[in-house]
Parts: structure tokens; C-alpha cells; sequence
């Protein structure tokens, strides 16, 4: 029995219509593979991030980061509104659009050292030299509440470690900065290239 015209075009219509959603769905699982690159407008995974991310990023990730309007300019620092595996904030910031700092903040609940040490790895840039000095005299002096771990890589890159106990045990922030070169309005202390380091940490609440 030959089906009416009617009716041939309906089926002709469920079959592209059937194309265009397997279409779909394979062009977002392409791009969702790929860490570096927006699932979609105005997002982008926090496991893409790392030092010397341009400002662009997080700029045009509406969804996934917010301008923190309390840092004033040549100085610029996002907050990300949502947070990793294990319950840390990112904050980025930038200096005249360059890529100064990247802290990951666990206000919650703080991770352990191994948990830290892994996360630090992931967050400094792709092209970071070996790591060339270790400070670790506070947490062997046992004194500071919180003491801090500082690491150097080559002349411009380096990192702390800030613990959440004297035994330093937990870690509740993890941060790397770079060394940005002065000149003109860059030429500020390097406290002022360091703003709102205890900022507010949930633009969600906004």
C-alpha cells in the first residue's frame, strides 16, 4: 500500500529531522573532548585554566566567571562561579590585560598536600621551567598558623602553597604568580599587583 503524499513528506520530515540531532549531539561531543575550548557561549571547564590564560577567557565565560568589581583598574580579577572536584574557587587575575595570578581557594573544606601538589601542577602554564628553589622554612618551623610553601620556576614564575594548620597538613589556598615586567601604571608595589587576596569568594551570592 503506497503512502499518500501527505504522509511522505511527514516521514521525510522526522528523517532530517532525525539527522539533525545526531548532527547535533556528535558537534558537542567533539567539542566538549576538547579542554581548551567554550562547550558553549559564555562557559568553559575549570580544568581548562592555567597561568597565563589570556583575559579574553574569562572575560567572555560570562557563566563561568564574574568580574570582581572591587579591584580597581590597571588591575583586573574574575571569580569563578563555579567550583572543582573538590570545592575550590578560582580567581584570576590580570595586570593591564596581562595574566599576573591564578589562586584556587578552598574556604570549605581544605585538601590535602598530595591533593595540592597535583592541583598546582595543573594550574601553572604549559611551558612552566623546572622547578629551581623550594622554600618550605615556615612549615618547618612549625610556628604560623598558616604556614606558607613557596616554590620558584626560573626567574619569572613562582608559587605558594598556603596550609590550613601548623602541622601543614591542609591546604587552603594554592596559587601561582607571575613576575610581570613594570612600566607606566604597571610600575605599582607588588601588593597592589596582588589585590583582594582574602576577596570575597561566591559571586553566586550576588
Amino acid at each position: 500500500m503506497e503512502l499518500s503524499t501527505s504522509n511522505k513528506h511527514t516521514h521525510l520530515k522526522q528523517a532530517l529531522l532525525a539527522i539533525s540531532i545526531v548532527g547535533f549531539m556528535s558537534g558537542c561531543t567533539t567539542t566538549e573532548r576538547g579542554s581548551s575550548t567554550q562547550a558553549y557561549k559564555g562557559v568553559i571547564s575549570l580544568d581548562a585554566i592555567r597561568l597565563g590564560t589570556p583575559e579574553e577567557t574569562p572575560k567572555s565565560a560570562t557563566l563561568s566567571f564574574v568580574l570582581d568589581t572591587n579591584v580597581p583598574p590597571p588591575f583586573a580579577q574574575y571569580l569563578s562561579r563555579s567550583y572543582d572536584k573538590d570545592g575550590g574557587q578560582y580567581t584570576m587575575g590580570f595586570v593591564n590585560g596581562k595574566p599576573r595570578s591564578l589562586r584556587v581557594i578552598y574556604a570549605g573544606k581544605p585538601i590535602s598536600r598530595e591533593e595540592a601538589l597535583v592541583k598546582l601542577k595543573n594550574i601553572l602554564p604549559a611551558d612552566a621551567p623546572e622547578e629551581t628553589k623550594l622554600d618550605d622554612s615556615e612549615v618547618k618551623a612549625g610556628k604560623k598558623d598558616s604556614p606558607v610553601e613557596k616554590r620558584q620556576y626560573g626567574e619569572d614564575l613562582k608559587s605558594e602553597i598556603i596550609y590550613a594548620d601548623k602541622e601543614a597538613t591542609k591546604v587552603k589556598v594554592v596559587s601561582v604568580f607571575a613576575r610581570i615586567k613594570k612600566d607606566g601604571a604597571a610600575a605599582s608595589s607588588e601588593a597592589a599587583a596582588n589585590p583582594a587576596a582574602d576577596a570575597k569568594t561566591d559571586p553566586k551570592a550576588e
